[in-house]
């Protein structure tokens, strides 16, 4: 209790030395009685005001004007004057919980905290809401003093020559959008395609150019896609086994619901061609062969985008490829696998803006 006392009295002193309305005027703490209260709040009550008198504060015993929004209450407290800050206590009538409201009448700054005493045992909660609530008023007192003080501290002034040049920089940084710059993209990453039931996974690398043609925080995206460069799954066959080399190039259109979130869904769809390419390896008396083929190529994706750092965003997506004709890998004329019916890609990528 003494340590309690020797560091309101301290906190106390720093609001005087900080704020001339301080010095003149104290803080003025309303505790509102809940209607139905039960016993431990009332005793909560006792407690509370007892160390708020011992540590210099006005102290006001109200009842609640409404059991739901506090904010009438404080309208009416506010009413009279000569107080440095106005501070109110609001019990449940249970005593399970409490809201603890701080105004500065002089900037209209409010700052709420919460108290929470479940869990707690019934006989202990009195002066658990006595000793929390006692250190959140302190605490958030002294935060409504150096809001106050940042706020009151007045800026260098420009000189007249940059104010021009300053006024239009800072409007346009104001229009931006959180993580983009500009309409125009560049993506790298990586997926793992692949066809269940048919060719295996395939680790591929991906290469996307993005552009925004409504503007960097527009709900369309245009993007062109390109993947390939990676693993080559095996077949195996009654007569042998084959690596299969899969890579694509799609046109897409993206739209992007809600733009303006740091967290932003996509849905896109497109269209493009699908390269598969087979080296086989057979066994006596068959002989390997080479073959590859170009299909046409549609896609389905869903994703979201996190922007993590300005200019750059972290996408995972997940897509579905269908080709026709899709591909098939056979060993002589017996079929082994078959390809994007739909072909299923996850990707990971980074995005940044130009």
């Amino acid at each position: 209790m003494r340590f309690a006392r020797a560091l309101a009295g301290a906190l106390t002193l720093l609001l005087c030395a900080a704020s001339p309305a301080a010095s003149a005027e104290r803080a003025r703490v309303v505790l509102v009685q809940p209607g139905a209260a039960d016993p431990s709040v009332s005793e909560a009550l006792i407690r509370i005001r007892g160390e708020l008198v011992a540590d210099g504060f006005d102290v006001d015993l109200l009842d609640a004007r409404s059991a739901s929004d506090p904010r009438p209450t404080m309208d009416d407290a506010g009413q009279q004057a000569g107080s440095a800050a106005l501070i109110g206590l609001f019990l449940a009538p249970d005593g399970q919980a409490a809201e603890l409201w701080v105004v500065d009448p002089r900037t209209s700054k409010t700052i709420v905290r919460r108290i929470d005493t479940r869990g707690e045992a019934r006989e202990h909660i009195a002066e658990v809401l006595a000793v929390r609530a006692v250190e959140l008023l302190r605490a958030s007192q002294l935060e409504l003093l150096m809001s106050s003080r940042r706020s009151a501290a007045p800026a260098a002034a420009p000189p007249p020559s940059q104010v021009s040049r300053q006024a239009p920089r800072q409007a346009e940084r104001s229009l931006d959008p959180p993580s983009r710059r500009s309409m125009w993209g560049v993506e790298l990453g990586g997926g793992l395609l692949a066809s269940p039931g048919g060719i295996g996974p395939a680790l591929l690398l991906a290469a996307r150019l993005r552009v925004a043609p409504l503007g960097p925080s527009g709900p369309l995206e245009a993007r062109l896609s390109l993947a390939g460069l990676g693993t080559a799954p095996r077949v195996d066959g009654p007569q042998g086994s084959a690596t299969v080399q899969q890579r694509f190039g799609l046109v897409e259109l993206a739209a992007l619901p809600w733009p303006e979130l740091r967290l932003r869904p996509r849905f896109s769809m497109g269209l493009g061609a699908l390269h598969v390419a087979v080296d086989g390896e057979a066994s006596w008396p068959y002989r390997g062969a080479h073959s590859a083929q170009w299909a046409f190529a549609a896609d389905a994706g869903a994703g979201v985008e996190l922007g993590i750092v300005p200019r750059i965003d972290l996408v995972v997506e997940a897509h579905a490829l269908v080709a026709h004709p899709y591909p098939v890998v056979r060993f002589a004329e017996t079929e082994a696998a078959r390809g994007a019916r739909p072909a299923l890609l996850g990707s990971l990528s980074l995005v940044g803006w130009l």
